[in-house]
């Protein structure tokens, strides 16, 4: 009898954590509703600077508050469109688009959807705002650029993937040799693993 109710304790304890409270609750609505209200205001009016900086804002800023709002069964699945609106602000908003992404991945792991779409728009950005990104990822402690630079490279195929090497083809230009030895190790490493 003790073992039975020992175990229904600990099964109502590991079930209540894993469940959000309906604070938590309240702050994710929250989030959604402004990321996705911040979304649509910068789509009605896209030359509005402010409603870009609304967007940024409102964008989550720790690859936890990104899982939260675009991961599997979670309330903006998936993410692709509000990711993909994220990228061009970088025209107006370089630094801090970049901040964003960098924070982002720092913490970022591969997988499909969420993950993907983050890892192409940092991709893009890194491509295209080299300098900028170089600047960010120096500002990392090793640990986390280390990562970034992985989960830049974890794909199963190169070849299909430019952005990657045009990277590495800005870093060689700006003269970062240290940077681009970590991001060809990081994609040797990842060519030698099995695909799938």
């Amino acid at each position: 009898m003790k073992g039975a109710l020992l175990l229904l304790i600990l099964a109502v304890a590991v079930c209540g954590s894993t469940q959000r409270r309906p604070d938590q609750e309240n702050g994710l609505s929250r989030k959604v509703t402004k990321l996705s209200g911040a979304l649509a205001d910068m789509r009605n009016s896209a030359d509005d600077r402010r409603a870009q900086m609304r967007y940024l804002r409102a964008f989550p800023k720790t690859y936890k508050e990104y899982l939260e709002l675009f991961d599997l069964g979670q309330p903006l699945y998936d993410g692709h469109e509000y990711v993909n609106a994220i990228s061009p602000l970088a025209a107006n908003y370089e630094r801090t688009v970049g901040n964003i992404l960098v924070n982002l991945s720092q913490d970022a792991h591969y997988d499909a959807d969420a993950p993907s779409y983050l890892q192409q728009a940092t991709s893009e950005y890194a491509a295209q705002h080299t300098k900028t990104f170089v600047s960010l990822l120096k500002r990392l402690p090793s640990m986390k650029e280390a990562n970034l630079i992985t989960f830049l490279a974890d794909v199963e195929n190169h070849r299909a993937y430019p952005e990657y090497q045009m990277i590495i083809d800005q870093l060689k230009t700006l003269g970062e040799t240290a940077l681009v030895n970590k991001f060809e190790l990081a994609r040797a490493k990842r060519e030698k693993q099995p695909h799938g």
